[in-house]
């Protein structure tokens, strides 16, 4: 096997970024487990909750709207975290068995798809991410810089107006949970994509395995019947791991954006005057909309691919084989028309039709709103 055709080495950031949060690291375990409980403590449950305390003790409206995007972002990214923790075993898991599927990319054609349609995407979706949350970070700096202020008028215990050390301390504490939660968010949202995307390509090679059968050696039929074999044991291999990335966290995911982008077109419509304000949460809605996406871009390529499979049994050489093979490409194609869908947490279909009613529900809001100012 190529030693770039290697999926670990797609997933070498994600999982540098679950090391950052002190999680999966060959470190003392003692001084890990402290430095886990550091983050979880600030980062995890303070940082949202003085954000929450903000939105309830708030005294105007403005605050409410400021507060209440970024509010229900981290709680839902607590949320997430929690969630995904449970399941790193089980992701580690499928990162084996996609090595073990690596080891099936052997012809030359599949190896440059592989490179350029599964591993160069799986590298822009991680920067591409990595951009766009840390964009929200150097915005709500520049804002806060820019007006003298905390990074998110939030409940703090300290009077941070009348002390530049007191201000330094609420800043720093605020510029550490949101960094951190940012991390945790890149760690929750870059996996699905791209463990989608990893999953849509080998289905995708597996089809083109199949299609090849008895075209190179049409007279080889017991080698020809083992490829099949091989193939309708890959196909459910690849049918178990897209049932096990089912996850309540999409579920999560799925609702804070809806909720979170009429917050931001609030926002935006009524509350921002200022260059800054209307800056961070354009980037906030973008970055909103740019966590599902992918997701859902990817969920329909795997119901696609797995639909292919069909047309792939039909364009092998069947014809000329053995009655055996025959029978097993009959059984092959019945269980390739199985219905494959992707869903968040078993209710909402992880599908491009998802994300095309969440941008109508905010548009169709927007009109209503702009109506309204």
């Amino acid at each position: 096997m190529d030693s770039k055709i290697d999926t670990v080495n797609s997933f070498k950031r994600l999982l540098f970024l679950w090391q950052i949060l002190g999680l999966k690291t060959n470190y003392n375990k003692y001084l890990i487990g402290l430095y886990d409980i550091f983050v979880n403590i600030f980062a995890t449950f303070a940082f949202p909750l003085h954000l929450l305390l903000g939105v309830i003790f708030a005294s105007d409206k403005e605050t409410v709207f400021t507060n209440l995007a970024i509010c229900i972002s981290t709680i839902a990214c607590t949320a997430k975290h929690l969630t995904l923790r449970p399941q790193l075993s089980q992701i580690i898991f499928i990162n084996k068995i996609l090595q073990n599927l690596d080891q099936r990319v052997q012809n030359e054609e599949d190896t440059r798809y592989y490179m350029k349609n599964m591993r160069a995407r799986c590298i822009f979706m991680m920067n591409f991410f990595t951009v766009s949350y840390f964009a929200v970070s150097g915005m709500a700096v520049l804002a806060a810089l820019s007006t003298s202020n905390i990074l998110y008028p939030a409940y703090v215990i300290v009077d941070w107006q009348n002390s530049t050390w007191k201000y330094l301390a609420v800043f720093i504490f605020q510029f550490y949970g949101l960094n951190m939660q940012i991390v945790q968010n890149l760690t929750n949202d870059v996996y699905g994509p791209m463990i989608l995307c990893m999953l849509s390509g080998h289905i995708h090679l597996l089809s083109r395995r199949i299609s090849r059968i008895g075209h190179e050696s049409a007279a080889e039929e017991d080698r020809n019947y083992e490829e099949l074999v091989l193939c309708i044991d890959e196909y459910k291999v690849l049918m178990k791991q897209v049932e096990r990335i089912i996850s309540p966290s999409y579920m999560v995911q799925f609702t804070a954006v809806g909720i979170n982008v009429v917050i931001g077109l609030l926002y935006l419509l009524f509350f921002a005057d200022n260059l800054f304000a209307y800056c961070y949460y354009i980037f906030h809605i973008i970055s909103i909309m740019t966590e599902i996406f992918p997701c859902c871009y990817y969920g329909s390529m795997v119901q696609a691919e797995f639909y292919a499979l069909s047309y792939a049994i039909f364009r092998s050489n069947w014809i000329s084989q053995s009655r055996t093979f025959r029978r097993a490409a009959v059984t092959f194609t019945e269980l390739s028309l199985r219905d494959v869908t992707v869903s968040a947490g078993g209710m909402m279909r992880i599908h491009l039709d998802s994300f095309f009613k969440t941008c109508k529900m905010g548009y169709s809001i927007f009109t209503v709103l702009q109506s309204m100012r």
